[in-house]
Parts: structure tokens; C-alpha cells; sequence
């Protein structure tokens, strides 16, 4: 099992970002993991400015930290800077895991450009946790998305280092490419589905045997067609999932699109927890 021994949460003061420290104070009390807090100023500021705004924030985040971090090995880091660059470069130091709050939703300017969050997620190989609920629990139910990639074996290995007492439901939504042109009466369309998901099921067996997976904490896999959200998101609102772990494509750094359209769904309106891997 993977791990983790040191851990980093950004914050920038914000109720969303206070659940983030939450949850990785708990996750690092229960690993014994060292946890860093770092918040980042805009240091396009004046100096004076960032000056008065550095002291009080520090002094804010001392007293927050310092209440629900009890009995956590933890660093705190304010500085003045760019929070995409600065967080990358604290997650090339070594750190095992990456913890974030949500964005705040801008319904507009987020359909036209890139937020921060997925900036980071791009640009870094480290596993990114980002959290939405509160952090009173343990993680109980994982549901993983797998495509049978590499990716998709990462994130289930990183999800049951998190939450070692997890059950793992992995599931494979089956794509049946123009299922609606290509049959004309539901004989039809069950036998077109039913090839996709015999050659589904030879994938998830070799995926299976081939890698090294929690298989005690797991179920046995479901294969559902549909979009891999919509279906996601169908198992959350019936069941008790509380945390969703995806895979992400392997090139880090590359064009935003090929980050993979169901982890930038899950990053722009997350139903629960996700956990973002990579290979």
C-alpha cells in the first residue's frame, strides 16, 4: 500500500478551504504524516499592502491551524507569490498528496477559461484530493472510475492509502458508439451492447489480473453503459458515497484537453470528494 507521509494543503482562508485543512489534518493524524499548510498572497500588491496582509494572515491561519490540527506534525507557510506556481513548487518537495477546496463557481468565466485548480491539476503528478464535505468521517464508500489504465489503478491504490478501511466500488461505463443509428429494434440494440461488454469484460479481466490492486477492500466491478458522470453521479445520489476517485491522463503539463473530460467535470462541479491520480 502506498504511503503517505507528507502532505499539503492550500488554503486561502475561505470556508471551502477550511474544510480542505480539515480533512487533511484527519488524514494526516490517522497516517502520522507531516502536514503543510501554505497560502499564497497575490504579490502583485504593494508592498505595503502585502506587509499589513502578510502578519494578519499568518496570525489567522496560527489560530485556525492550531485548532484543528491537534496532534499533527504541521509546518505553516503564508508568503506572498503565485499560488499556481508556488503550490507546483511545493508539491515537487517530496509531498504525497495534495489537498484543495473547491473553487468559488463562476458560472461564465468558467466555461471561458481555466480555473487555478485545474491549472494545478494539470501541471502536477502529484495526487490531488479536492474537498467538499465535511471532514467528521472517515471515508467509507470510494467509487472508482476505471477505464482499465494505468491512471484508474493509480487513483484506486492512492484512495485506499487515504482511506485503508474504505470499500472500493469500481465501476466501467460501457460506451455503445452510435447505438441509436446502428439498431432499429431493442434485439438489435441488446446485441450491439452485449459485444461491447463481452470485450469490456476480457479488458477487466486482464486489467485485473495484471495489476496490483486492494482486491480485498474492492468489489467486484460493475460495468454500466452510459457517461462515466452521469453514472457517477447516479451512484452518489443513491448511495453513500462519499469520495470519487478518478484517474487522470499521464502527461502532465499537457493542453487542458487532454486532461481527460470526466476528471474537469468532476473538478468544475464536484458531487462529493474527488481524488485526481495519475499513473
Amino acid at each position: 500500500m502506498t504511503k503517505l507521509t507528507s502532505i499539503l494543503v492550500a488554503t486561502d482562508l475561505s470556508t471551502r478551504s477550511d474544510r480542505a485543512v480539515r480533512r487533511a489534518a484527519h488524514i494526516a493524524r490517522a497516517h502520522g504524516a507531516a502536514l503543510t499548510v501554505l497560502t499564497v498572497m497575490d504579490d502583485a500588491m504593494p508592498a505595503e499592502v502585502i506587509d499589513t496582509l502578510h502578519a494578519k494572515t499568518r496570525s489567522a491561519l496560527e489560530r485556525f491551524v492550531g485548532s484543528v490540527c491537534v496532534g499533527v506534525n504541521v509546518t505553516i507557510k503564508a508568503e506572498p507569490g503565485d499560488p499556481t506556481t508556488d503550490i507546483l513548487h511545493a508539491c515537487a518537495d517530496g509531498t504525497n498528496l495534495l489537498v484543495m477546496g473547491t473553487h468559488r463557481v463562476r458560472p461564465f468565466l468558467d466555461l471561458l477559461r481555466e480555473t487555478t485548480m485545474q491549472r494545478i491539476v494539470r501541471h502536477t503528478s502529484t495526487p490531488v484530493l479536492l474537498v467538499t464535505d465535511r471532514a467528521d468521517h472517515h471515508y467509507a464508500n470510494v467509487s472508482a472510475a476505471c477505464d482499465f489504465s494505468p491512471a484508474s489503478s493509480g487513483a484506486i491504490r492512492i484512495a485506499h492509502a487515504i482511506a485503508p478501511e474504505a470499500q472500493i466500488h469500481p465501476l466501467h461505463a460501457l460506451n455503445v458508439p452510435y447505438a441509436g443509428r446502428l439498431s432499429r429494434t431493442q434485439a438489435a440494440g441488446d446485441a450491439i451492447e452485449a459485444s461491447f461488454r463481452k470485450e469490456a469484460e476480457v479488458s477487466a479481466r486482464n486489467w485485473l489480473a495484471s495489476e496490483t490492486l486492494p482486491t480485498s477492500k474492492m468489489s467486484d466491478l460493475e460495468i454500466l453503459p452510459g457517461s462515466p458522470l452521469a453514472i457517477l453521479r447516479s451512484k452518489i445520489e443513491l448511495g453513500d458515497i462519499d469520495l470519487v476517485a478518478v484517474g487522470a491522463h499521464g502527461r502532465v503539463g499537457s493542453a487542458r484537453s487532454l486532461l481527460g473530460s470526466l476528471a474537469t467535470d468532476l473538478m468544475r462541479d464536484p458531487p462529493c470528494d474527488v481524488l485526481i491520480a495519475r499513473p
